[in-house]
């Protein structure tokens, strides 16, 4: 059985969600449909485009990050904020980039460059992000968040691999789970 739509959606607002790009935005992370109408937040909303329920399920998502207008002599003239949609580009870009088969099923890739459009009727602009995506998993497939970290902190001659293994003075193993925070509330 395919993953939905819905699904997929979920997948990648959790994976948005756990990531510096979403520490870095005003807002919050929505589904296609679910954004306040009148919010004023730098808000990324996910939205499924396109997909194929093959062998290996192919498709596209949307994710457009919202970004406010300026009125910098303040006489109702609204621009954009070029500084921080070129910024926010840069954030997307990498948060694309950081999209890896280690934290799901799912191998992502840019189906083309981030860009920014105008939303004039309600003063803002938005950067686009088109992710197309293969899932090579069961639709109940977790994915992994927090993201996990590698450590290379000890290895040994008597192991049979490498595995690089962080422990404390008495054996036990140390679990780290990094903390995702808000920076622009």
């Amino acid at each position: 059985m395919a993953k939905t739509g819905k699904q997929i959606q979920g997948d990648i607002s959790r994976l948005l969600k756990d990531s510096t790009l979403y520490t870095q935005i005003s807002g919050e992370v929505y589904r296609n449909g679910y954004r306040p109408r009148d919010s004023r937040m730098e808000d990324a909303v996910v939205t499924f485009t396109a997909g194929l329920p093959d062998q290996i399920q192919t498709g596209v998502v949307t994710v457009n990050i919202f970004v406010p207008d300026i009125d910098p002599e303040d006489n109702g003239t609204w621009l954009e904020d070029g500084r921080r949609t070129e910024e926010i580009e840069k954030l997307a870009q990498a948060w694309a980039d950081s999209l890896t088969a280690e934290v799901s099923c799912y191998k992502f890739k840019l189906q083309q460059t981030i860009y920014t459009e105008a939303e004039p009727s309600i003063n803002q602009h938005f950067v686009v992000v088109k992710l197309k995506y293969e899932y090579f998993g069961h639709d109940n497939d977790p994915i992994q968040t927090p993201q996990s970290a590698m450590i290379d902190a000890t290895d040994s001659d008597t192991d049979d691999g490498y595995f690089p293994l962080l422990e404390t003075e008495n054996g036990d193993e140390v679990i780290i789970t990094p903390i995702v925070q808000k920076q622009n509330n």
